[in-house]
């Protein structure tokens, strides 16, 4: 029979089954799910897989579909993670993102001891399409930098990140330096940038992407889109970067009206899409 360790030390550790309260009006997946919340808590390793289905219902003498349903409760909680082929792994806190007029990401993620990783997976010119030459204002079919990148944390996918740049503006831009840091950074260095319109939206991750993410089509993601632009208010760089939602959160310092009712900040704006067949008044 299976033995749970990395446990807190009231937690089980033999291989004699855990007694619950069956006379409890409490249902015994409540119980289950209070237990291994315990041993949550106390895992040591995000990188270990966590017990398995299997090995959690020989140890609480119950059956699968029980463990199951306090199995799930806390994925959608946000403590456990399925991936697809490996197991279930623990949950690392989330990391908020804060906006910032440095948009600073990466380093933020270095200060809470989790640094980002970048991995280039694809950086060429390509035509831009209809809706790239949009955002960055060129006409259609239009050389533009197209850059594809995966952000992993020790191991752990946290976004996929597609970026495109105006070529008449970064003429050359390769896959060592899109590897090496902030893309802002260096564009930075070569157009003074002016602002960012940033829009961010909650959905399923879609099957293309699943597999780069180590998540299950239709698993939730944060979908942050973004257009930068210099002086003249001509864009630069436009994107998109889909996060895991296990693992991001974000957060904004929002600043009040002053006494004269006047604030001299930039205020943000939610947009509210209408649904399927609604109609705009």
């Amino acid at each position: 029979m299976s033995t749970l360790t990395n446990v807190r030390s009231e937690s089980p550790v033999s291989s004699s089954p855990v007694a619950l309260d069956r006379d409890s009006p409490l249902p015994l997946y409540v119980q289950i799910k209070r237990r291994v919340l315990m041993m949550i808590l106390n895992w040591q390793q995000e990188s270990d897989r966590f017990h398995t289905d299997h090995e959690l219902s020989e140890q609480f003498n119950v059956s699968r579909m029980t463990v199951r349903q306090a199995i799930q409760e806390l994925v959608d909680e946000g403590y456990l993670r399925r991936v697809r082929g490996s197991g279930t792994f623990v949950c690392a806190p989330k990391i908020d993102e804060q906006f910032s007029p440095a948009m600073d990401f990466i380093d933020q993620w270095s200060a809470h001891g989790r640094p980002l990783s970048l991995r280039v997976l694809h950086c060429a010119q390509e035509p831009a399409s209809a809706a790239v030459a949009r955002e960055l204002d060129v006409a259609p079919g239009t050389p533009v930098w197209s850059i594809l990148r995966l952000r992993t944390v020790q191991q752990v996918p946290i976004s996929i990140d597609y970026r495109y740049v105006r070529t008449d503006r970064i003429p050359h831009i390769d896959a060592r330096q899109a590897e090496a840091g902030s893309l802002l950074e260096l564009i930075g260095r070569q157009v003074e940038l002016a602002y960012g319109n940033l829009k961010i939206e909650g959905g399923a991750v879609q099957a293309e992407h699943a597999d780069y993410l180590s998540l299950l089509p239709g698993d939730p993601v944060l979908t942050r889109h973004l257009v930068y632009f210099d002086k003249q208010d001509r864009p630069v760089m436009s994107g998109l970067s889909h996060y895991r939602a296990d693992q991001v959160r974000y957060s904004v310092r929002v600043p009040l009206l002053n006494g004269a009712g006047k604030t001299d900040q930039v205020s943000d704006s939610l947009e509210f899409r209408n649904p399927p067949g609604a109609t705009e008044n």
